[in-house]
């Protein structure tokens, strides 16, 4: 996806609301789908191919520019990485009955794998309902290099272009 695209689905707030997020995603797609959840985690490493973010500053601002949650990195190893999904809408989804979070793990795992160049996977390690979080963790295979074939051809996204030329 182009940065145009991307800034004009962003910019039009008022084009934006949860119910159609929410009736797609936690009401239809389970139906859909039944069991099968895996195909929301292949769903996500697609659309990371899709929007192929530059930076990994990026990564937490895209979550909250999709509304997926406010997205955090708690801890990073060498070979592993540890995120929190927080904020009202993941909140709001973890009272459902069977709230899925593989999208969003299977974005992630692409989006770090085509950035280091390194197979990448996530799980979603734990859900919090609680305090309305979710904990997902990206493992990466530091032996096994992704051959440049298969990385993206898109342009990679700018999203945080502005405040890196004031730095």
């Amino acid at each position: 996806m182009d940065e145009n695209k991307y800034q004009e689905l962003v910019e039009n707030k008022e084009l934006a609301t949860l119910l159609g997020y929410e009736a797609l995603r936690d009401m239809l797609l389970p139906d859909l789908l039944g069991s099968n959840s895996n195909i929301l985690y292949w769903a996500g490493k697609r659309l990371a191919r899709k929007f192929n973010l530059a930076k990994d500053e990026d990564l937490p601002l895209f979550f909250t520019a999709s509304n997926w949650g406010k997205l955090e990195r708690i801890k990073a190893k060498r070979q592993q990485q540890l995120f929190k999904l927080s904020g009202p809408i993941v909140a709001l989804r973890l009272k459902q009955k069977t709230p899925e979070f593989q999208l969003e793990a299977g974005f992630l795992a692409e989006t770090i794998q085509n950035q280091v160049g390194f197979l990448t996977e996530a799980i979603i390690q734990s859900q919090d309902v609680r305090h309305g979080s979710v904990s997902i963790l990206a493992q990466l295979d530091l032996s096994d290099p992704i051959d440049p074939a298969m990385m993206p051809t898109v342009k990679p996204l700018q999203l945080n272009s502005k405040s890196n030329s004031e730095q």
